[in-house]
């Protein structure tokens, strides 16, 4: 079995459900809608950089990612 390489042609395949999953912690955590989780989580510098293959932050899970994102909010740094 061959494994295929993500690439950044290709990273877009893993987005939606990251993009799911921390989009339910912004709304759950914030008591906001998921319309707004998730318009806050794509107008982030967090989003940002998950579209980028080489930062290796879609391997990461939603947790994570949501951490990032709140740090993000908070002023605090989130290093990639």
């Amino acid at each position: 079995m061959t494994l295929v390489k993500v690439t950044q042609e290709n990273v877009h395949i893993f987005i939606p459900l990251k993009v799911a999953k921390v989009t339910a912690l912004v709304a759950k955590n914030n008591n906001i809608s998921w319309k707004e989780a998730l318009l806050e989580f794509y107008n982030s510098r967090t989003y940002n950089v998950l579209e980028k293959e080489d930062t290796k932050l879609w391997y990461e899970g939603a947790s994570y990612l949501y951490m990032g994102l709140d740090m993000e909010k908070r002023g605090e740094k989130f290093d990639v």
